[in-house]
């Protein structure tokens, strides 16, 4: 993702989700992209519920408006919380993959629900048959996210110790960006 003025915040997360697409090797279809410019958008304002997502799933209605709600809010924040907190979720005593198990079952109860005949259907199908891929799409999406903050505030120092720690190609193309060289045998900016 080069530095550019994003007009909105839509803009800003498609450049970003299309890069991160890219970076993780994913092939989703274009409405599954924009998805996810739309459920990064909506959580940059919404606070994430109290309540427990598995009690949450387990409390959906059989049917009807509530349900459909319900069980896109239990992927949503599925999605959001493996992608954004996978690292945090390694120290906590609920990890990552009941986060994906959570999200994958209620995107294909979401599919079911609202079946073929909607092409928001397809897209719930997608969402939980790669629901692994998508979250690592979303830390892709954070990673660069985080590193597009540490540009804008001339941190390069740690954007460097980011790059020490992960040895990550995009950090290190990032850094060259800056004037910097790197060189990855060595611990030292030269």
């Amino acid at each position: 993702m080069d530095v550019t003025l994003a007009t909105s915040v839509d803009a800003f997360f498609h450049e970003v989700v299309t890069d991160a697409l890219s970076a993780v090797d994913l092939d989703a279809s274009e409405p599954a992209g924009w998805y996810l410019v739309g459920l990064l958008g909506e959580f940059t304002t919404a606070r994430l519920s109290d309540e427990p997502l598995g009690l949450k799933l387990a409390g959906a209605p059989d049917s009807g408006g509530q349900r459909v709600r319900t069980l896109k809010e239990v992927g949503d924040t599925s999605l959001y919380i493996a992608g954004f907190f996978a690292e945090s979720l390694t120290r906590s005593l609920i990890d990552i993959d009941y986060y994906v198990g959570l999200g994958q079952s209620a995107y294909a109860q979401l599919a079911r629900s609202l079946g073929p005949r909607k092409s928001i259907g397809e897209v719930y199908e997608e969402l939980a048959a790669k629901f692994p891929r998508f979250v690592d799409v979303l830390t892709e999406v954070r990673k660069r996210v985080t590193i597009a903050e540490l540009n804008a505030s001339s941190d390069i120092g740690r954007l460097y110790d980011i790059w020490l720690r992960t040895r990550d190609e995009w950090v290190e193309k990032k850094l060259k960006q800056a004037g910097l060289l790197v060189d990855p045998g060595c611990k030292v900016i030269q």
